[in-house]
């Protein structure tokens, strides 16, 4: 798993630093709005969630499955706090541009009704 050209496998010792790792730069690249960075890691964090819960044994921090779970729950709560988050910027986001629209219109509505009064002239309406 490559990220920042750096090979995450190669980085962290065990499945359970992989997963602090990736949740450090996801946590990362939303403070930084990085969402093409955020796509990136949460198909890294998929896949090590499936490796967690694969058939091939992981180098794991202890023969208890303690750590790895931890780091496990802090994802889950990083993605339960980010989705919600994240909804709201992007519902934010939609309404200014729906404000945007809006103003454009009325900035061409605007336009249209001056060049067709100067096309009438002074003194004349425009029906």
């Amino acid at each position: 798993m490559i990220m920042n050209g750096i090979d995450m496998r190669e980085m962290a010792a065990t499945l359970e630093d992989s997963v602090e790792a990736i949740r450090a730069h996801m946590v990362r690249a939303v403070g930084e709005e990085d969402w093409e960075e955020l796509q990136e890691l949460d198909r890294q964090a998929k896949s090590l969630v499936e490796r967690a819960f694969g058939a091939d044994p992981v180098p794991l921090r202890d023969d208890s499955g303690a750590a790895l779970r931890a780091a496990l729950e802090d994802l889950a709560r990083f993605y339960e706090t980010s989705v919600q988050d994240l909804s709201q910027r992007r519902a934010e986001v939609a309404q200014q541009i729906r404000e945007l629209k809006s103003g454009r219109k009325g900035t061409n509505a605007y336009e249209t009704t001056r060049r067709h009064s100067m096309q009438a002239g002074p003194g004349h309406s425009v029906d």
